[in-house]
C-alpha cells in the first residue's frame, strides 16, 4: 500500500493520504499525550478531509502502545462526533489494538454497532482487521 505523507506528529500518529483506497489513513502509535496533540492531529485531519471531499477515514490502533487519556476520550465522544457528521466522510475504518498492546479492548464489543446507530446511515463504520477488510468496505 502506497502512501503520502500528509503529517506526521513524532511517537504519536501519522497522518496519510492512499490513494488507491481513496482514504485519510491515521496510524496511532500511541493514542495517549499528555498535552492537545491528539485533538490537533484529529481536526489536522478532519480539516484535510473537508478541504479535499474526502469521503474514507481509517484509523488504525493495531500497534498503539496506550489508549486516549480521559479528556481526549471526552472529546472523541462529543465534539469528534459531531465533526464527522457534519463531514464529507461516508465511511470509516477501523483497526482495533491488537492483544500485544494490552491496551483494554472491552469497548470493542458494541463499537460498530453503536458508532453505526449515531450516524443513522450518514457515514457507515466497520471494524477491520486488514487492507483487505478496508478495500472490501471503501469498494
Amino acid at each position: 500500500m502506497s502512501t503520502k505523507l500528509i503529517k506526521d506528529y513524532p511517537d504519536l500518529v501519522t497522518i496519510s493520504w492512499v490513494e488507491e483506497l481513496e482514504t485519510i489513513y491515521l496510524k496511532w502509535h500511541t493514542e495517549h499525550d499528555e498535552g492537545e496533540r491528539v485533538i490537533e492531529a484529529v481536526k489536522f485531519a478532519l480539516s484535510y478531509v473537508n478541504d479535499h471531499h474526502i469521503k474514507n477515514w481509517w484509523v488504525d490502533l493495531s500497534t498503539s502502545a496506550q489508549g486516549l487519556k480521559e479528556s481526549d476520550q471526552t472529546w472523541v465522544q462529543t465534539e469528534f462526533g459531531k465533526a464527522i457528521a457534519k463531514s464529507s466522510l461516508t465511511k470509516l475504518a477501523m483497526t482495533p489494538p491488537l492483544p500485544e498492546t494490552g491496551q483494554n479492548i472491552d469497548w470493542l464489543d458494541d463499537w460498530e454497532s453503536s458508532t453505526n446507530a449515531k450516524y443513522k446511515g450518514k457515514i457507515e463504520a466497520r471494524l477491520v482487521q486488514n487492507e483487505s477488510d478496508v478495500r472490501a468496505h471503501f469498494k
